[in-house]
């Protein structure tokens, strides 16, 4: 990348249990969680002149899919798509070349432990707490390698103290 975008990653809400991983669907209070925090970040992204949402990627499991659905709602990107590479599993190698530098503002909705794994392989910070169901982290992202990103803000558990931020 030449410039930097911003990254968000964000942890499908709260599923409950199902017959196969893949049919897995969010419970209400997943919904719900999801639904309040996603407002919360709609008004940072206001009050700290972040960059509208133009893309939002998530893994084609059912509960990403409902989880980006709450997210388009309110934050209403030009592009959704459902993103086969953030199904479990992934890896943050797989991503350094991922054309999300097209994109000045991306969310990738996708599960554990990828997520947090790549959170602290591009910002370099093992320091941070990984993501629960529905929580998520916003990089300045520069490059998709190690230490390529810095964490501007990190709400890590939906029902945990306010989000660090660094703006």
């Amino acid at each position: 990348m030449t410039h930097r975008v911003i990254l968000t990653l964000w942890r499908h809400g709260e599923a409950g249990a199902a017959a196969t991983d893949e049919a897995r669907v969010l419970t209400q209070r997943g919904c719900q969680e999801v639904a309040q925090l996603v407002e919360g970040y709609r008004q940072w992204m206001v009050d700290t002149a972040i960059a509208p949402v133009s893309s939002l990627f998530y893994s084609p499991l059912k509960r990403t899919e409902e989880t980006a659905l709450i997210l388009q709602g309110t934050l209403e990107p030009k592009r959704s798509q459902v993103w086969p590479a953030l199904v479990p599993g992934a890896q943050p190698a797989d991503f350094y070349e991922s054309g999300l530098e097209k994109y000045s503002h991306g969310i990738l909705v996708s599960h554990q432990p990828f997520l947090s794994w790549a959170i602290q392989v591009w910002a370099d910070d093992d320091s941070l707490l990984p993501l629960a169901p529905g929580g998520y982290s916003v990089l300045s992202v520069l490059s998709l390698e190690r230490g390529g990103a810095e964490v501007i803000r990190h709400q890590p558990d939906p029902r945990a103290a306010p989000p660090y931020s660094a703006r």
